[in-house]
């Protein structure tokens, strides 16, 4: 099962992945966001994700 990470990005926005058991990055967001919550209901609206890991 592919998971989902939250991470920030080098201009510090906030932005999601779902990377596979092998480590393929499956899909992720097209756009960085201010606020992690923000990102996280991005992926979840795009019905890509239903929870996270937390990358820094």
């Amino acid at each position: 099962m592919a998971k989902c990470e939250l991470y920030q990005d080098v201009k510090g926005e906030w932005r999601w992945r779902r990377v596979s058991k092998s480590g393929d990055i499956e899909a992720f967001s097209s756009q960085g966001f201010e606020k992690e919550e923000d990102a996280r209901k991005d992926g979840k609206d795009c019905n890509e994700c239903t929870s996270y890991l937390r990358k820094f």
